[in-house]
């Protein structure tokens, strides 16, 4: 079947279980390790674990706050470390095979080797390092001064985003995803690193007045 992951004793949860891709021949076909030894990298019957899985080895936080005259400034950072992500969206959509049925795929596709109309199976091919520095706060603020004569006791501007920058080598929209397959996932069981026509995380800038009287 289509699963990229599987549950076995012995694993990782949300493991990765697929065939290994090792390239195009000369007709432009993937290629695949050969598990069984029977002389032929098949892709439904040479999986297995590749040692890869979804569950990061490291997370990570950081906040910084800090104050200028009356300006000041908060943010919050958060990473993650050592997991993978299958990117399902380019298995399913940016590949050769799609050129003859009319879909769109991306300018890399032309130059990858790749036979058009060639099949696509769940591999490594799509199976990517997932680490990532995200700035995931940021505010910056600004009090005025006061003579205390005037209408307002108190007033500061603000400005505030979220979700401000990403750093990651993951080709795909975002890698902190767990995709919710539905009825694909004919089991019931629940997924994580695995992006599926994901909505884009959205980047947000908020402007704040507080006054007192």
């Amino acid at each position: 079947g289509a699963f990229a992951q599987r549950l076995q004793a012995g694993y990782p949860l949300f493991s990765f279980y697929m065939a290994e891709f090792t390239g195009f021949d000369e007709n432009g076909n993937p290629t695949y390790v050969d598990v069984d030894g029977n002389g032929e990298g098949d892709p439904d019957a040479d999986k297995k674990f590749v040692g890869e899985d979804a569950q990061p080895d490291w997370t990570a936080g950081l906040s910084l706050n800090a104050t200028y005259k009356n300006f000041d400034f908060a943010a919050y950072f958060n990473g993650q470390f050592g997991f993978s992500v299958y990117n399902a969206t380019d298995n399913a959509f940016f590949n050769a095979g799609g050129i003859t049925i009319a879909k769109n795929v991306t300018t890399d596709v032309l130059t990858s080797g790749e036979a058009p109309g060639s099949s696509v199976a769940v591999s490594t091919r799509f199976l990517e390092k997932g680490d990532f520095v995200r700035l995931q706060t940021l505010s910056v603020g600004y009090n005025v001064p006061m003579s205390g004569e005037g209408l307002f006791d108190s007033l500061r501007f603000s400005v505030t985003g979220q979700n401000v920058f990403l750093i990651t080598g993951y080709s795909g929209l975002d890698p902190e995803v767990s995709t919710n397959t539905g009825s694909l996932n004919a089991s019931n069981i629940p997924t994580a690193g695995i992006e599926y026509a994901a909505f884009p995380r959205p980047r947000t800038f908020s402007f704040g007045v507080n006054a007192r009287f």
